[in-house]
């Protein structure tokens, strides 16, 4: 196994089975620390399975009910757990203009108090965009327009890679190139002035009035 598409197919063959914490152990030759399911509508499954060599995979795999389709439907993240937390849960990654000029694509949980949201857009979304800003291109992808990126929330942090499919050009990636990059990414991420500007931010938000994250 060499390339993301081997991956993908070893990842397609397991999740046309049971979705066990022994098949995936013995499936995929790592051993398993947790393994969660979830299904929708009876056609799509959601697998996320938890390595304790600190890797994670999460399988969207969907039945295929069109006979002129010769596979199922498959796709997958291959993501790397780090310690890096949130107060506000946030997922940041690269991503490219045609141009190759690349930028921030961030996404932070939604909130329906209206002031808790003034506060995200008006200070916090800036602050960790200031953060990521001169480190992100470490985050572009191998390929044109695949990336690297980060999930950070109060439980856990997660640094990944772009969705592998049977239409995604990097699925040609070689999967030690992947595996690299993620580990360049958390030491990046475990720089103690990066750690301490994203810690800065999350103090900021803790001094504000309690009401302000009342419903949090």
């Amino acid at each position: 196994m060499e390339t993301m598409e081997d991956l993908l197919e070893m990842v397609r063959e397991f999740a046309r089975h049971s979705f066990t914490k022994e098949e995936a152990q013995k499936h995929f030759g790592w051993n398993v620390r947790d393994i969660a399911v979830t299904s929708k509508e009876g056609d799509e499954s959601n697998i996320y399975i938890t390595f304790e060599n600190q890797y994670t995979l999460f399988i969207r795999y969907f039945f295929n009910l069109n006979p002129m389709e010769p596979e199922d439907i498959c796709e997958f993240t291959l993501g790397l757990q780090t310690n890096l937390r949130s107060r506000i849960r946030y997922d940041i990654h690269y991503a490219g203009y045609i141009h190759g000029q690349g930028y921030i694509r961030l996404r932070i949980a939604e909130t329906k108090n209206r002031m808790q949201q003034i506060v995200l857009e008006e200070c916090y979304i800036p602050a960790l965009k200031n953060v990521y800003k001169p480190i992100i291109i470490k985050f572009k992808g191998l390929c044109s327009r695949d990336f690297f990126g980060v999930i950070a929330e109060k439980d856990r942090g997660l640094i990944f890679y772009a969705p592998v499919r049977d239409r995604s050009e990097h699925k040609a990636a070689r999967i030690g190139e992947v595996m690299d990059r993620l580990s360049e990414l958390d030491l990046l991420l475990k720089e103690p002035q990066i750690r301490h500007a994203l810690a800065e931010n999350d103090l900021q938000l803790s001094l504000l009035p309690s009401m302000v994250w009342s419903d949090l």
